[in-house]
C-alpha cells in the first residue's frame, strides 16, 4: 500500500521533492493506496476527473490561530464510477461550474466520506444535483456539510435513485430526492426552502432518526417532507413548515411516526402508526388512509383549519388524543369515517411557547374530558337504521344478524369452522313499516362490512319474475337474479308468487329462485317481504323455502307516538312549518277514526291533505305564506 503526499513543493539544494501533484499522484496510485493532501494545498482542474480505483483520499487537518479547522480544496468535479471504492476524508470539495454535479457516484460504485464541505460556488446558470448518486451504489455520508446554492432555482439537491445512502451527523443545505432507494439518516439538519426539503418516492425505504427537516412552498404547495409510494420511518425528528396544512405529506405509503414534533400532516391512501407524536397545526387524513397509535397531540396553531380532518372512508384508532387549542370544530369527519378513540382529552396550554402546561411534577392539567366532533357527508348505514322511529325489535335482530355474519366472515378467513349460514331473510309486516327501506340499509350493512362484494341493491315484484307463457318466467326470474349477484335481491310481495291458479306461473318463478340459491348460495342475498299472514300461504307453496330462508325479521305497526314523529319530520324536512300541538291533536283524533294499519302511508296520506288545504287558500289569496300549513288546514283536515 503506498501514500502519496499531495501539497507544496518541499524540494532543496540538497533534497528531492517529497510531494506531488494531484492529478499525478491519482494516476499513479493503484489499489488500496492513500492520496493524502496537505492542510493547506489549493487543488483545481478545470476537467471533470474520474475515479475507477480502490483509493482513499484523505486531507491532514490543522486549525489556524481564530481555532477554526483548516481543510484542504478540491476545485473540481469528480466522478466515482465503474465499481470503485473511494473513501474521501477530511476534504473541502467546491465547484464553480452551473449544470454540472459536483460529485457523482455511480455504477455500483461505493463511497465513503467523513469530515467533508461540499459547496457550488456558480453565481449564475442552472443548478443540477450538487451530489448524484445512481446506478445501485452504496454511499456513506459521516459530518458531511453541503452549503446553500447561489442560484435559487429549487434544483439544488442530493439525488438518490436505486441506490442506498446512510448519512450521520450531517448538515444539508439542499434537498434530498430519494427514489426507488434505501436511506437511513441520522443526527442530520435538513434546510431548503425553494422546494421540498426531502423528496422521497417510487419504492424508496427511508429511515429517518433525530433530524431536523425545514423547508418547502406554501405558495407553490410544496410540502417540506413528501412520501409517495414509499415507505417511511420518522422518529425523534422535527418538520417544520408554519402556516401550512401538509408540512409532511404523504401518499400511498406506509409511514411510522415516533417521538416526533411536525407542524401539519395529510396523508392519503396511506397507512400510518403513530407513537407519542406532536402535531403542531393539524391532521388531515384521505382517501382510506389508515391512522393508528397510542398518544397523538395536536396542538392547534391558529392557520384557519380545524385540528383533526378525516373522510373518504379513513380509519382511525388511536388509544389517546391530546388537543391544546379549542377550536369549533376541532375534529371534523365524514361520516363514512371510522372513528375509534379511546380517550379525547384538552389540556392546558400555551400558544406562545407552543406546548402543554406542565406543574412542578410534571403533569399536565385537563381542562375538558369531551370534543365536540362536526360531522358530514352521507349516514352510514346503521346511523340511518338507528334515525329510523321505531323498529326497536328490528333494529336489534338487524344489529345481531349482522354481527353473525361479521363473526363467520372473520372465523372462515382465520380458517376457522364455521357453521352453514344463510343471509336470505324474510321480512314480515303491515304495509307502511319500512320493510323496502330496511332492506336496503341491510344491503348496505353487508358491504360496508365486506360481507358481500357489492352494494347492488334489485328490488322486484311479480310482474319482474312471472311471465305469460311456458318457458318466460324461467328467463324473466334468471335475469332478474343475475342482475343481483353480489348483492341483494329484494323480492316485495313475495306471497303474490303463490296462487291457486293451475295456470299461474308462479311456482315456475320460485323453482327458479330456489335452484339459483342453492347453486350461488354465497354470492347473493334474497330478502323475500309482505304481510305476515300471506307470507305464510307463500312459505307452504314449496317445501325448500322455510329451510332456506332462516332469518325472520317481524316489523311492527308504529304506535300513534311515532306517527306523529315520522309526520313531523317529513313536513319539516320539505320545508313546511306547522304548529306543533294542533297538529299532534289532529293525528291522536284522526287515527282513533281511520287507521287502516298502513302505518307510513297513512301518515303520510294526511300530510297531503294538509298541503292540499295550504294549496287551495293560496289559490284563493296569493299573499298567503307557501309554507305554512295553518290552524284553518288543520281543521279543515280533521274527520
Amino acid at each position: 500500500m503506498a501514500n502519496y503526499l499531495v501539497g507544496l513543493d518541499d524540494a532543496t539544494f540538497f533534497r528531492r521533492c517529497t510531494t506531488w501533484d494531484f492529478l499525478p499522484a491519482l494516476d499513479a496510485a493503484q489499489d488500496g493506496d492513500i492520496i493524502e493532501l496537505q492542510s493547506n494545498i489549493f487543488i483545481e482542474f478545470e476537467e471533470r476527473i474520474s475515479i475507477t480505483k480502490n483509493i482513499t483520499i484523505k486531507g491532514q487537518v490543522e486549525k489556524n490561530e481564530q481555532g477554526q479547522t483548516i481543510l484542504p480544496t478540491i476545485n473540481g468535479r469528480m466522478a466515482i464510477w465503474k465499481g470503485a471504492q473511494v473513501n474521501l476524508e477530511n476534504i473541502y470539495i467546491q465547484n464553480e461550474k452551473s449544470k454540472t454535479n459536483t460529485l457523482n457516484v455511480s455504477g455500483k460504485s461505493t463511497i465513503t466520506a467523513t469530515n467533508i464541505l461540499i459547496e457550488n460556488t456558480a453565481q449564475e446558470g442552472e443548478n443540477y444535483p450538487i451530489i448524484y448518486i445512481a446506478g445501485d451504489s452504496i454511499v456513506d455520508l459521516n459530518d458531511i456539510l453541503i452549503k446553500e446554492s447561489k442560484i435559487h432555482d429549487g434544483n439544488h439537491c442530493v439525488y438518490i435513485e436505486n441506490s442506498n445512502l446512510k448519512c450521520i451527523n450531517s448538515n444539508i443545505s439542499a434537498s434530498l430526492h430519494i427514489i426507488n432507494s434505501s436511506v437511513t439518516c441520522e443526527n442530520m439538519d435538513v434546510s431548503y426552502s425553494e422546494s421540498n426539503a426531502i423528496s422521497i418516492k417510487n419504492k424508496a425505504n427511508v429511515i429517518l432518526k433525530n433530524c431536523s427537516i425545514n423547508g418547502g412552498v406554501i405558495e407553490k404547495k410544496f410540502p417540506c417532507l413528501i412520501c409517495r409510494d414509499s415507505y417511511l420511518d420518522l422518529s425523534d425528528s422535527n418538520v417544520f413548515q408554519k402556516k401550512y396544512t401538509s408540512a409532511c405529506y404523504g401518499v400511498n405509503s406506509n409511514i411510522i411516526l415516533a417521538n416526533n414534533r411536525i407542524d401539519s400532516a395529510q396523508f392519503l391512501k396511506s397507512e400510518i402508526r403513530v407513537n407519542k407524536t406532536t402535531f403542531v397545526e393539524s391532521i388531515f387524513l384521505q382517501d382510506k388512509t389508515e391512522f393508528s397509535g397510542d398518544r397523538v397531540s395536536i396542538l392547534g396553531r391558529k392557520n384557519g383549519k380545524v385540528n383533526l380532518f378525516a373522510d373518504s372512508k379513513s380509519k382511525i384508532k388511536v388509544d389517546e388524543f391530546w388537543f391544546g387549542k379549542i377550536t369549533y370544530p376541532n375534529i371534523k369527519l365524514n361520516r363514512n369515517v371510522d372513528f375509534d378513540v379511546k380517550k379525547i382529552y384538552v389540556l392546558e396550554y400555551d400558544p406562545e411557547k407552543e406546548a402543554f402546561i406542565a406543574d412542578s411534577n410534571n403533569k399536565i392539567n385537563i381542562v375538558k374530558t369531551n370534543m365536540k366532533t362536526e360531522y358530514f357527508g352521507e349516514k352510514n348505514a346503521y346511523e340511518q337504521l338507528n334515525d329510523m322511529i321505531g323498529l326497536k325489535q328490528v333494529k336489534s335482530e338487524v344489529t345481531e344478524f349482522v354481527t353473525m355474519a361479521q363473526m363467520n366472515k372473520s372465523r372462515k378467513n382465520k380458517g376457522l369452522r364455521t357453521s352453514k349460514t344463510t343471509l336470505h331473510s324474510l321480512f314480515l309486516g303491515n304495509p307502511g313499516t319500512g320493510k323496502t327501506t330496511v332492506a336496503r340499509i341491510v344491503g348496505r350493512l353487508l358491504y360496508e362490512k365486506g360481507i358481500i362484494s357489492s352494494e347492488k341493491f334489485v328490488e322486484s315484484s311479480r310482474s319482474d319474475l312471472v311471465g305469460q307463457y311456458v318457458g318466460e318466467t324461467a328467463q324473466k326470474t334468471k335475469k332478474i337474479l343475475e342482475s343481483a349477484l353480489g348483492g341483494v335481491l329484494f323480492i316485495d310481495e313475495a306471497y303474490s308468487l303463490a296462487t291457486d291458479s293451475k295456470n299461474d306461473y308462479g311456482a315456475e318463478a320460485v323453482n327458479e329462485i330456489l335452484k339459483f340459491m342453492e347453486d350461488h348460495r354465497e354470492d347473493i342475498v334474497i330478502i323475500f317481504a309482505g304481510y305476515t299472514d300471506s307470507m305464510k300461504k307463500f312459505l307452504d307453496m314449496n317445501e325448500g323455502l322455510k329451510s332456506r330462508i332462516p332469518n325472520v325479521f317481524h316489523f311492527e305497526d308504529y304506535s300513534v307516538e311515532e306517527l306523529t314523529v315520522i309526520g313531523l319530520e317529513s313536513l319539516k324536512s320539505e320545508g313546511y312549518k306547522v304548529d306543533k300541538e294542533a297538529y299532534i291533536k289532529l293525528i291522536k283524533h284522526n287515527f282513533k277514526l281511520s287507521d287502516d294499519r298502513s302505518n307510513g302511508r297513512w301518515i303520510r296520506n294526511i300530510n297531503e291533505k294538509l298541503i292540499k288545504r295550504l294549496a287551495v287558500r293560496l289559490l284563493k289569496d296569493s299573499k298567503t305564506d307557501l309554507s305554512l300549513i295553518s290552524i284553518e288546514d288543520i281543521n279543515a283536515t280533521k274527520m
